[in-house]
Formats: structure tokens, C-alpha cells, sequence
């Protein structure tokens, strides 16, 4: 009687692992602990699992792609960013694609589906959807090496994440120093690293200072009317002085608002843009604004991508970026 052929799903399951981790170790692949990768290798030797060469061979072939999956384009980081990694990585003899989900689940998946189908070389993602059972599991399995852009996602992946929480705290600082105390937050409340941080540490500057977080915290989501939000707090007698605003597009609603109360920038609302763009520098006054240093972003993502590519085996890396502030004169000295 001839022996059951050994595969590597047989070797994932006594190792506990997905398939997709498991090819990833056996191949040594980036992105697989070290004590992850040793696991593996002993279920392999333990049930005698042998890798079939001509397969590895056809998988090592490169595709020469690399695919961004971004959850909204409106957003000015990630066109720019995608910009930037195209230029870089077309100099590598890289062609790089790009899809954008506004936010939507069903789109991420799909996305991460043809990207593994089309034998990408490497992802970078920032989806809209970082807790979603089904997209794990597909990064999990993913063959190739993945790069997280700043969310919170139970996948082994190189990632980058950003300084959200000290960036909030040091604009609420800026503000109380000058004097505010009815101080409004225009963010999103989606559930992704950046929301979830933003209002985390808006609440805890507020509470730093001594002073109450407001009752109305308005929401920015797909179905909210920031325009109309926005004008409606402005009329109200005990109004915020100042508004700490997220996204350019946002951003761009917040200003029509306030012109149509009839009111000014800085002198009867203050403004601090959180994250950087075209608008907030070009805007009359311009608009200070939390500008995440973006070059480091850049030659982070691009060289650690190229890395993996090229063989790096190490452990994930985790990275940090830092957002500063530059004043631009548009918060109102209210001492």
C-alpha cells in the first residue's frame, strides 16, 4: 500500500498554524517568528514532509509588482505616498498598483484576493477594516510580504505607526496655552487606529487641563454632513473657539462653514489642521497644521518593501513616525 503523500496543509495543522504561515516558514519567507518558523520545521521533520522543488522554484519567480491597497485616496498622505513608493520602486524595475476601498470590507477583500492571485512580489495596505476575521485570515495566508500603514492588525507584517496620541495632546496643549477652553474635535470615528487614538488622547488632554470634553463630539463619517454640523455648533451661544480638524476635505468644509456664519480665522475661530496639505498651506491665513514627517515614511516604507523582496529575513519590524507642529498663525491669542 503506498504511503499518503505528506503536504504542507498536513504540516500546518500539526504545527497549529494556517497553511499560509506555514509555506511561509518552510520557504523561508519574511515576516514568520523566529519561534514560529522553528515549529513548523519540527512538525515538517517529524512527519517526514518533504518540499516539492519544481513548486519552489515556479513561486521564487518574481512578478516584478508591488500593490497598495489605501481605504481613501481623498486623503492626501496616501496619494502622495503612493506617488512617492511608484517613483522609487519604478527606479528598482518595480511596477506598482494601486486600489482604493473607500472603506468598504467586501473591496479589501477582493483586493487582497487578486493581489495573492496575481503573484504580487509585495502589499502595502491600509485598509479601513483592521479587525475583520475574513481579512486577517487572508494576510495571514498571504504568500508574499506585507506592510501595515499605521493600524492596529493581528498579522505578522512589517509596520509603520503613527504618533497620534502625542501629536493630539501637543495641538490641546497649543490651544490651552493660548487661552481656549471650548475646544471641538472634528475626527473620524471609524474603528481604526487613527480615530480610535485621536478621541482616546483629545479626552485625556481635555482632562489634563482641567477642562470638560464637549458634549457634542461630532462624527466624520461616510453619511455625515461636516458642512452642516459644523454651522450649526458655530450658531449655538456657547460656540467652541476653537476646532482641531481632520483631512483635507474635511478641512474644506469646516473653512465654508465658518465663512458662511460670517465668522473669521483666527479671530473668532481657531483652527489647527491634523495632517497636513496643499489646503491648510495655501489657505488665506493659512492653516497651522500637524505635519507627520512624511520623507521618513517614504524611505521607510520603500526600503524595508524592497528589502523583503530582496531577502530580508529577520523578525516583523514595528517602526514609529512622528507628526510636529508647524504654526502657521491661525489659533487666536485669547489671554
Amino acid at each position: 500500500m503506498t504511503a499518503k503523500k505528506i503536504t504542507i496543509k498536513d504540516v500546518a495543522r500539526k504545527a497549529g498554524v494556517s497553511v499560509g504561515t506555514a509555506s511561509r516558514a518552510m520557504n523561508a519567507a519574511p515576516g514568520v517568528m523566529a519561534r514560529t518558523k522553528e515549529i513548523v520545521e519540527q512538525a515538517a521533520r517529524d512527519l517526514g514532509y518533504r518540499p516539492n522543488a519544481a513548486a519552489r522554484a515556479l513561486r521564487s519567480r518574481s512578478s516584478r509588482l508591488i500593490g497598495c491597497l489605501f481605504s481613501d485616496l481623498e486623503n492626501p498622505l496616501y496619494t502622495r505616498l503612493f506617488n512617492a513608493l511608484q517613483d522609487k520602486w519604478a527606479e528598482e524595475g518595480f511596477v506598482t498598483l494601486i486600489t482604493a476601498s473607500s472603506e468598504k470590507l467586501d473591496r479589501e477583500v477582493r483586493a487582497i484576493r487578486t493581489f495573492a492571485e496575481r503573484g504580487l512580489d509585495a502589499i502595502v495596505i491600509a485598509p479601513g477594516n483592521q479587525d475583520d476575521p475574513e481579512l486577517l485570515k487572508l494576510l495571514e495566508d498571504f504568500p508574499a510580504p506585507i506592510f501595515i500603514v499605521d493600524r492596529d492588525m493581528e498579522t505578522e507584517a512589517d509596520r509603520v505607526l503613527f504618533d497620534h496620541a502625542e501629536s493630539i495632546q501637543e495641538a490641546v496643549q497649543h490651544l490651552v496655552h493660548l487661552g481656549h477652553r471650548r475646544i471641538l474635535p472634528v475626527f473620524s470615528q471609524l474603528a481604526t487606529r487613527p480615530g480610535l487614538l485621536r478621541h482616546a488622547a483629545f479626552d485625556a488632554a481635555m482632562a489634563a487641563a482641567g477642562l470638560e470634553v464637549p458634549e457634542k463630539v461630532m462624527p466624520v463619517t461616510p453619511n455625515s454632513s461636516v458642512f452642516a454640523e459644523v454651522k450649526a455648533v458655530l450658531a449655538s451661544p456657547d460656540r467652541p473657539t476653537a476646532l482641531l480638524v481632520q483631512g483635507s476635505v474635511v478641512l474644506s468644509s469646516v473653512l465654508n462653514a465658518i465663512a458662511n456664519a460670517g465668522l473669521r480665522v483666527p479671530e473668532d475661530v481657531s483652527l489647527i489642521a491634523v495632517g497636513d496639505s496643499p489646503m491648510a498651506e495655501e489657505h488665506v491665513p493659512p492653516i497651522t497644521a500637524l505635519r507627520l514627517e512624511r520623507e521618513i515614511l517614504i524611505d521607510r516604507v520603500s526600503a524595508q518593501v524592497l528589502g523583503r523582496i530582496r531577502g530580508d529575513r529577520g523578525p516583523a519590524q514595528t517602526s514609529h513616525i512622528r507628526y510636529r507642529l508647524v504654526d502657521r498663525g491661525s489659533c487666536f491669542d485669547l489671554r
